[in-house]
């Protein structure tokens, strides 16, 4: 699915775009932008995400701490994103993207525990 500016789906997608999609094609309604979704649920740092839950980026050249970028983790160090540099919905991870890695700025978790939902990255639409 190809990345466009403020595309919300399910055609194209921007960053947040596609992760509100996702999330709401599930049932959970979160805000339309980036960093309004860094505000809710539940704060998760690295080493405690989860699949499914978003993970938030600062991507901006000079970096200012401030959420610029939304994905979602899948598990194993993997999150799948609409990037805008890969003009495309991809997978990537977090090892072999350490520019990813290292902005990184914390996870939220909105999913409820009693939740079950698709775990193979094949079944996200993109």
């Amino acid at each position: 699915t190809p990345y466009v500016w403020a595309a919300t789906g399910p055609s194209k997608f921007d960053c947040s775009g596609f992760t509100q999609w996702v999330y709401r094609d599930v049932g959970i309604n979160i805000p339309r932008v980036s960093r309004d979704q860094a505000r809710v649920g539940s704060y998760i740092s690295y080493n405690n995400l989860q699949k499914g839950d978003m993970v938030f980026f600062d991507t901006k050249k000079r970096r200012s701490g401030r959420v610029t970028h939304v994905g979602i983790y899948l598990g194993n160090g993997n999150f799948i994103h609409a990037s805008s540099s890969a003009k495309k919905v991809v997978v990537y991870n977090f090892n072999d993207k350490t520019f990813y890695k290292k902005r990184f700025l914390w996870g939220r978790r909105v999913i409820p525990n009693d939740m079950h939902y698709a775990s193979n990255p094949q079944s996200i639409y993109y």
